[in-house]
């Protein structure tokens, strides 16, 4: 197969070509640029040597970039931006694809853009942007393109099929009349088709009802009952604030460059055990380092993953929701301060030795573990009856105190202690205003606020794409300082630089008006 060709400099009877069209748009012409600097070899074979001509590769992946850097996702907008758009006329090169062939494009390709997008963390790396050391890891919730109007529950869906079988059923019994020719009002081939199709609906709701029940396992018997199923969009969670189903999505971000890293999205409504995943990926985009540091909020403070973390000799700072309730005190609680306060004895009051594996109250007395299995382990002590603070630790219904304690509490404690300290608090803060500004661009800024695919793949390929216009932007406006500053450096170094380039432009000039004078002496005017 070949390619439509064109030329962005090529002149045209008027006397511009389209290339003039960008001069006040340089981010279009970086954008080719970029696209030029990427391996597009896996993208170029896909195309057979048979059929028609097709529009170059190169063109429409540097035409969606810069459609997602500007926060258009839609197909015919893009369409008609193309026609009347001067910055995306200089993309295509005056090429007109509609928008049937602009989502071919997308969707033929989704697998290829995490490629695409490492390629740009690399280009970045190479231009010096970041020493991408300080990592900052956070989520959001983006909706679905599915309606929260497609959501049943179980009981729903039961009525649902109910509905449907009793529909399959008219329709069966309307089929056996015309066949026997008891009637000759009806259809039969549309009879039929419609029965077809009620069937192949009902099998899809007993696939959802199936799906449903897995999911239901994993959660706690409270809210069983109420969990609902999306029956277009499986894979979508109901989640409040996006008020219907979404997705999960999670970033890495470089904290100096504000450059996403790492990227991906997920079902699940909340970020418990996706730091690690994040964290893993950005060692692959990036190459590991063992100076690189990684800070989260305490959604994903997590007792499995600080293990994992601090086994890998990770430097991480998450926060802790309970972090006031961690018993990381060298000493108990003054037996005459609580009393005095009347509050409620919390964990943090005890003091855990770990040498002797008992906890040791504010009275003096020690809680020895008496059940363990490979979650937790429970602390009790032998007596409380004679304790003057029993009213404040214990309710009236329990005659002991007992202490539930898991079995990777101790990298929570030394995490908690970490969490202490002047610079994890500095990091913490820091964090806040580097991947939360991200998500505000994202969602607010380019207006990604709901995807346009359907399905977790096709979804995870479009946040790709939605990152890559982010770091387009970042990428566009540092490299631009950069080269900027760079010229700046060198004309000071160089003191004559600006002394020749104006001796040049007067040179020009001069030139220039003693030719427009000597044309105008010689010229003569007739009228045609």
């Amino acid at each position: 197969m070949s390619f439509i060709t064109y030329n962005r400099s090529q002149m045209n009877l008027f006397g511009y070509s389209v290339e003039d069209f960008a001069r006040d748009d340089p981010k279009s012409r970086f954008v080719v640029e970029l696209v030029s600097r990427l391996d597009l070899s896996a993208l170029y074979s896909r195309y057979s040597s048979q059929g028609g001509d097709s529009y170059a590769p190169d063109m429409m992946l540097a035409l969606w970039f810069y459609a997602y850097s500007n926060g258009i996702t839609s197909t015919r907008k893009l369409e008609e931006l193309c026609k009347y758009d001067t910055r995306y006329i200089y993309i295509t090169g005056n090429q007109h694809p509609d928008h049937s062939t602009l989502s071919r494009f997308r969707k033929a390709h989704l697998d290829l853009l995490d490629q695409y997008f490492v390629e740009i963390l690399l280009i970045a790396q190479a231009e010096g942007i970041s020493s991408f050391n300080q990592i900052a890891i956070d989520g959001t919730k983006i909706k679905a393109h599915s309606s929260k109007r497609h959501g049943y529950t179980e009981d729903q869906l039961d009525k649902r099929i109910e509905k449907l079988r009793a529909e399959i059923k008219q329709y069966m019994q309307r089929c056996n009349f015309v066949e026997q020719g008891a009637t000759d009002e009806l259809d039969l081939e549309t009879l039929r088709a419609e029965k077809e199709r009620l069937e192949r609906l009902e099998k899809e709701i007993l696939e959802r009802k199936a799906q449903l029940k897995e999911r239901k396992k994993q959660l706690k018997s409270e809210h069983r009952s109420r969990h609902q199923i999306n029956v277009k969009e499986p894979d979508a969670r109901m989640m409040p604030s996006v008020d219907g189903p979404g997705y999960n999505a999670q970033l890495g971000v470089d904290m100096s460059s504000h450059l996403i890293v790492a990227h991906e999205v997920v079902s699940q409504p909340n970020d418990q055990g996706q730091f690690i995943p994040i964290q893993e990926q950005v060692e692959k985009n990036l190459g590991s380092d063992d100076k690189r540091s990684y800070t989260a909020d305490s959604g994903y403070h997590n007792s499995t993953d600080l293990k994992e973390l601090e086994e890998k000799q990770i430097d991480a700072v998450i926060a802790d929701p309970q972090l006031s309730n961690r018993s990381i005190k060298e000493t108990p609680a003054s037996k005459e301060e609580l009393q005095k306060e009347e509050r409620k004895l919390k964990r943090s009051d005890f003091v855990y030795h770990e040498q002797g594996d008992y906890y040791e109250c504010p009275t003096g007395k020690k809680l020895f573990p008496v059940e363990r299995n490979s979650e937790r382990i429970v602390y009790r002590s032998n007596d409380c009856q004679d304790c003057p603070l029993i009213n404040l630790c214990i309710s009236s219904k329990k005659k002991v105190k007992q202490i539930h304690r898991s079995v990777n509490e101790s990298y929570c404690e030394r995490m908690a202690k970490k969490l202490q300290t002047s610079a994890a608090q500095e990091r913490l803060k820091k964090r806040s205003v580097t991947v939360e500004p991200v998500f505000g661009n994202l969602k607010h800024n380019l207006g990604y606020r709901g995807f346009s695919l359907s399905g977790l793949n096709n979804v995870r390929s479009e946040f790709t794409l939605m990152c890559i216009g982010h770091n387009i932007n970042v990428l566009f406006k540092n490299m631009l300082g950069k080269r900027l500053a760079a010229f700046i450096t060198a004309s000071q170094e160089k003191d004559d630089l600006l002394i020749l380039f104006s001796k040049n432009i007067l040179a020009f000039l001069i030139l220039y008006f003693a030719q427009r004078l000597r044309m105008r002496k010689n010229y003569q005017y007739r009228r045609i």
